[in-house]
This record gives C-alpha cells, structure tokens and sequence, in this order.
C-alpha cells in the first residue's frame, strides 16, 4: 500500500494564526494510524492536508517517497470518508460506488466487478439500487467506506466517520473499520475526538493538542506511559485523577507525596527517579481503578474523602469524590455501597502512581 511522511508540517491561518504546528510523523506501510484529540486541536486539519484539501502553508508530505505538496488530491492515489458521507441523493448506492471510476474512465465490467466486491465486503449488495435517503445511517457509512474501497487507493483517510451514529451503530462500525483493514491491509489515518475509538482501533495513536503532537505510541503504552497530563488526562475513561502537592523526604528514609490532606508513600521503584525532585512542587495521577475502598483509612497509601456521587453502570461501579483540595473518581466493584455524603477510605497502589513536573506537566516517572 503506502508509505506516509510529514515532515515540520505547518498551517497557518491568515491572522497567523497556526492550525497546525511542527508537525513529524512517519506513517509506515499498512499501518492504522488514529489521530486524537479534543476540538480544534489541528487533527481534522493534517488530515486534510494530508488529502490535498487544505494547502501547506511549511513543510513537506510524501506519499510512497513522492512529494505531494503541489499535488492535486485526485492524483495523490487516496481515498476520503467523511463525517457526513457526502453521497449523491439522486444517485443509487451502485451509482454512488462506481461514480469516481466512472470519472476515470474505467471499463464497465471493471466497474461493476469492483462494486460487487466491496458491496459484499461490507455486505451492502442488498442495497445497491437503493438511494440514500432510503438507508440508515450505519448503511449510508458503509456505501461511503464502500466507494472509497472501489478505488483501491494507496491511503484512505478518515474524518471522524462514525460520529453522526448512534451510541450501539459506533461500536458495530468500529470493528467493521477494524476488520476491514485487516482484509485490504491498507495503510489508513483516522481522525476522531473519541478516545475510546482510537484505543479499540489504532495500531498507533498520535495525540495533539494546540496543533502540536502530544505523544505517539501503542494505546496501550499511551495508556500506561503518558508523556504529560494531558494525555494522562484525555485517554481513559474516567480520566486519570490528578492530585498537586508536595514531594518531600520521610522520616526514616523514602519519600512521600504530601496533598495537604493525605500522604502517599512513593513506591521503591520510584524512588530513585523521583529524590531529585524532593522539595518540589508535582502533580501526581492515579488511574480510577488503582483505587479500591478499605474499612482503615490509617494504613500507609490510603487516602480519605467524602463520596459526592455514585455511578453504578452494570459490571463496575463509578465514584465521584472530593478530597477537599482535589475531586476524583474511583472504579470500583459493583457491590461496593456508599452514597453521597459519606466518609470513604481508598487503599491506593502507589506502585501504578504517575509523577509529573508541577510546571511544564511532563511525566518524570
């Protein structure tokens, strides 16, 4: 398939204002690339430059080696799903599919071949004759997946293609996308804001915010390693808890997080990392489920704070509390029973804490 590199990639906006910032990314062959990220965080922009949609304003992108700055999006050999599907309304689901092919001047039996296969691929071949108004949503995405498909291009592109469905047709979607790549073994981009998408999807996560990439790794080393809090923040669900004080030395050796509230005793495995920083002002982050709820709030590593909501989902339950410095959630079992209101003891596995820097925020753990 293809190779894609972007190398000190800017967009800048009249006004200078910069949409995307420094941007370097090597995508390699057959690789499902997500990028993430909240809002107007440039995601939707790379990617869009990366089509030919939107000009460079510095930098170079290389599709398989080949330069494509200057390149018009019909020969860079990519394909395009967008949020809203973009098919034509008087066009059936065949004519929407064969339409770019037709465009190419490619033979009829190519063309039909072509969109009986990706048809079945993404079993649609029922609908072929209808027209979209006549499909449900997760149909109208599937002839959008579909029409990129015919055109077995060197990259296809995704523009947060699952967020007009609902909750249950995302999930479906999700593994349709997944698989689907595993059978074209395609190179693919996708952008989304959902973070639950990019960890279920990706085989690489590049996370940005402000136009300038966060962090890019595995999800799971994204979300066991994050680079700073933000994306300690933004990938997880609940996020990571986030906790300011201080570090300082303890009595008889060791080191202790101090909140003003509670301590935390640092892990042996962090120690040695983290005694240039005694003195210090840091952040420290906890994960929901290194949290669990003990009857002795006396115990070394365990925190005390008063429940302020429960959320119970089924197979886990979600609990909002409040340290009196610092709200926080705990993921705890189901059978767990508190309310609001009510004094909880948490046992905290101080070998999973996070430390980060107390100015820039970057991880020094």
């Amino acid at each position: 398939m293809a190779h894609v590199s972007l190398q000190n990639v800017w967009k800048i906006y009249p006004g200078d204002v910069a949409a995307v910032r420094d941007f370097n990314l090597e995508i390699q062959d057959r690789e499902f690339t997500v990028f993430v990220g909240p809002s107007g965080c440039g995601k939707s922009t790379t990617l869009r430059m990366v089509a030919g949609l939107e000009e460079i304003s510095r930098g170079t992108i290389s599709i398989n080696g080949r330069v494509v700055n200057d390149v018009p999006p019909k020969d860079r050999d990519i394909a395009m799903v967008f949020q809203n599907y973009a098919l034509y309304p008087h066009m059936t689901v065949y004519d929407n599919m064969a339409f770019a092919l037709k465009l190419r001047g490619v033979g009829k039996a190519e063309i039909d071949q072509r969109v009986h296969e990706a048809a079945e691929i993404l079993e649609i071949s029922d609908y072929l004759a209808r027209r979209p108004k006549e499909l449900s949503g997760g149909q109208r995405q599937r002839v959008a997946v579909g029409r990129a498909i015919v055109r077995k291009p060197a990259v296809f592109l995704f523009d947060e293609p699952l967020s007009n469905l609902d909750a249950k047709m995302r999930v479906q979607m999700r593994a349709e996308i997944s698989k689907l790549h595993r059978q074209l073994a395609a190179t693919m981009i996708y952008v989304t804001h959902d973070q639950i998408e990019a960890m279920t999807m990706a085989d690489r996560i590049v996370v940005m915010k402000d136009g300038r990439i966060q962090q890019v790794a595995v999800p799971g080393e994204l979300y066991a390693k994050p680079a700073n809090t933000f994306v300690g923040g933004f990938i997880g669900t609940p996020p990571m808890n986030f906790f300011t004080g201080t570090l300082r030395q303890a009595e008889g050796g060791g080191l202790l997080f101090d909140e003003g509230g509670f301590t935390l005793p640092v892990h042996p495995s962090q120690r040695e990392r983290l005694a240039p920083h005694a003195g210090r002002e840091l952040v420290c982050g906890l994960r929901p489920e290194h949290l669990e709820p003990v009857a002795d709030s006396a115990n070394p590593g365990t925190l005390a704070a008063t429940v302020e909501v429960v959320e119970p989902t089924g197979p886990e339950t979600f609990i909002h509390l409040h340290t009196g410095r610092h709200p926080f959630i705990a993921r705890v079992a189901p059978e767990t029973r508190c309310r609001p209101g009510d004094k909880l003891a948490l046992a905290v596995r101080t070998d999973a804490a996070h430390f980060f820097d107390g100015e820039n925020k970057e991880s020094i753990t």
